[in-house]
């Protein structure tokens, strides 16, 4: 393995992560001549036409490649996904009468919107996979859900033990909600099957600190009082998301990568894609006992691929050596530790073949 600085870097970090290289060359050509008018991407008024359109385009091309029902809103808001976790109670929990919600406990992050959704009411675990350590998706039953809750709520995939839902559950006594941050964008959802849907930017959609949220008709205007205003999605839905101004420069970003997903082929090409790549790493961990994926192989993830090396004390040599041969970002989560491999929609095939060849070097070198 050479010691000299790589030509090429993949940055394989769970987020902020990287952009699709062709959306990275357009924001670099296009931040300051967006248009004609002399002015940057970030210099525009928020309620002025050249950022009306690029609303307009972000909308439409969100609809038309997830298939966003008619009934189903779209907006913008501040704080990312964490942000949501206090929105969606506050917006929600007062459908119930005894303000109640169920909450599908499968890792870190759907611990974390529990624990602050018990802060305006009740947070009941419906179903919990922690006594294996999270390697797996719990089945979610209608009787272990509260019949009075005002939501259940899941997260999608779960990006610090590496799984994720394949089939999402129905006919539940109250709607769906998904924070689905780490594969929006990854792969086709049938939005009809969910209430409320909320994404931080900062894996597939662009620069972190900005949630994109699509909430059902019927679920707005049910605000607790004590609702920030800025969190209402009532005020959401009055004022298209600019009742304060935006992030302007990230809904920019994100329209230049919903460009580039429809020029991929739209959303079944890209998951056809990111299969293929997850495929080809869990080929490679699979292939030996060298290397121990974590998670149960019919709920892994393909935007977060999590394992362990046999001999857990050569992990910071592994990660060392990776990024001096530019394969960035590989260290686990700080609560498991281990290896994290993220590969997003940006993430290219060049930089997936160049992680299984290191796995492969590695263990020959210390297998």
């Amino acid at each position: 393995m050479s010691a000299t600085p790589p030509r090429h870097a993949y940055n394989f970090c769970a987020g902020p992560a990287t952009l699709p290289r062709p959306v990275a060359t357009r924001i670099r050509e296009e931040f300051l001549a967006h248009a004609e008018d002399g002015a940057s991407v970030v210099e525009i008024s928020h309620k002025g036409p050249r950022f009306a359109g690029i609303l307009e385009t972000v909308e439409t091309l969100f609809r038309r490649l997830c298939a966003l029902p008619e009934n189903h809103h779209l907006f913008f808001m501040h704080g990312g996904a964490r942000m949501q976790c206090s929105a969606v109670p506050l917006n929600l929990i007062g459908r119930s009468t005894t303000r109640t919600a169920g909450y599908v406990e499968t890792g870190l992050f759907a611990q974390q919107a529990s624990r602050e959704g018990a802060r305006y009411g009740t947070a009941k675990t419906v179903a919990s996979s922690v006594a294996t350590a999270f390697d797996r998706i719990p089945s979610v039953r209608e009787r272990d859900c509260p019949q009075d809750a005002a939501f259940i709520h899941l997260t999608s995939n779960n990006t610090v033990y590496g799984t994720r839902w394949n089939t999402f559950p129905r006919d539940l006594p109250a709607p769906l909600v998904a924070d689905a941050t780490s594969d929006i964008l990854s792969r086709s959802i049938d939005h009809t099957q969910f209430g409320v849907v909320y994404a931080g930017f900062q894996k597939n959609l662009g620069p972190s600190s900005m949630a994109l949220v699509t909430v059902r008709d019927d679920l707005i205007g049910q605000a607790l009082p004590r609702t920030p205003r800025l969190l209402d999605y009532a005020v959401q839905a009055e004022t298209r998301s600019l009742d304060n101004t935006p992030n302007t420069f990230a809904v920019f970003v994100l329209s230049l990568v919903l460009e580039w997903i429809r020029d991929q082929g739209g959303l079944a090409s890209v998951e056809r894609s990111n299969e293929a790549k997850a495929g080809l790493l869990y080929g490679e961990l699979d292939r030996s006992s060298f290397y121990r994926p974590t998670a149960h192989p019919e709920h892994r993830s393909i935007t977060n691929i999590v394992f362990r090396l046999a001999d857990d004390s050569l992990t910071g040599e592994f990660v060392a050596l990776a990024e001096s041969e530019g394969l960035f970002g590989l260290a686990g989560h700080r609560t498991v530790g281990g290896v994290r491999a993220s590969v997003y929609n940006g993430m290219p095939e060049d930089g997936v073949r160049a992680l299984a060849g290191f796995l492969r070097e590695f263990e020959r070198l210390r297998g």
